[in-house]
């Protein structure tokens, strides 16, 4: 599926050097120093320039080396001479998620104002949508990548109007570290209103978080692992039925292996209690039944 993806390239001249982006030869605009940094405008003000310098440094060769693994050896850790400790964990990721690579660096633009690329564009075997940034920093800034990636998604989709972005994920090393995050999509609303605001210069604005990031980015990491248990459970479910259907074909009750028993059970007949209609027929003996039970505190999910 991954194989038949192409991606719309923009009309847009990326100058890596300088790392200016134009339309033509009119400049465009990053959005990590201005959409992003409007809406969280003191998330590195205490940080020295040579620090963030030294950083940004490390992050590219980061960046590259991951380049490198997915496009000259094709994912493959078993050719990728002296694999880091990064290189690694990217690799464990990618297979732990069934993810395979499309596109790095993949230029996305509004066409008027802005431009940026996208770290890493991947898909699972269902040809469905990953985009990926790269962080290398002391901290995940969850919500800051969480805007930086709503916004490439927009952009991403209008380019590509036949394909529809499934996650948002950032892949984060530092120190041995590392964490794959999923993270939650900014409405369009929200990111009409920041656009707005930094075009107008307006000095009142002020970016609202609506899920403290504790919880948004547990919650995410939740629903990704219930996806994947789901899917898991129609694969396990359907192997179930076809070991099934091959112990009833050969007439076998059980089979022994190294690994398990299986034993077949026919179809059958059971009885069951209707405590419903023994509830309305006979509610005073229901109640005379009934039993306290303590049970431990617990949480109702249900995910959209």
């Amino acid at each position: 599926m991954t194989q038949n993806i192409k991606l719309n390239k923009p009309k847009i001249t990326f100058i890596e050097e300088t790392h200016q982006y134009f339309i033509g030869k009119k400049q465009l605009k990053g959005i990590t120093g201005t959409l992003v940094r409007k809406a969280f405008p003191d998330t590195y003000k205490d940080i020295p320039d040579s620090v963030l310098k030294k950083a940004a440094e490390r992050g590219g060769m980061i960046h590259n080396s991951f380049e490198l693994f997915c496009t000259v050896f094709d994912s493959d850790i078993n050719i990728y001479p002296n694999p880091t400790e990064e290189i690694r964990a990217f690799n464990s990721m990618l297979v732990s998620y069934g993810l395979h690579h499309v596109d790095s660096e993949y230029l996305v633009t509004d066409s008027e104002n802005f431009a940026s690329a996208i770290d890493g564009v991947f898909a699972d075997s269902d040809g469905n949508i990953y985009l990926v940034d790269y962080k290398t920093t002391s901290t995940l800034h969850y919500d800051n990548v969480s805007l930086q990636l709503s916004i490439y998604a927009r952009w991403f989709e209008e380019q590509n109007p036949d394909l529809k972005v499934k996650e948002l994920v950032c892949m984060w090393f530092k120190n041995g570290q590392s964490r794959f995050q999923p993270l939650p999509r900014v409405s369009e609303e929200k990111i009409d209103a920041l656009i707005k605001a930094y075009l107008e210069d307006d000095p009142d604005y002020k970016y609202e978080v609506e899920v403290p990031e504790a919880f948004s980015s547990t919650e995410q990491q939740y629903r990704l692992v219930t996806a994947r248990i789901d899917a898991l459970k129609i694969e396990q479910d359907a192997l179930k039925e076809k070991m099934m259907k091959m112990m009833e074909a050969n007439k076998q009750k059980s089979i022994k292996t190294q690994y398990g028993s299986y034993s077949y059970v026919a179809a059958s007949t059971k009885k069951t209690f209707d405590t419903k209609l023994f509830k309305d027929t006979e509610p005073e003996h229901y109640e005379y039944y009934l039993k306290d039970t303590t049970t431990k505190p617990s949480i109702r999910i249900k995910l959209n």
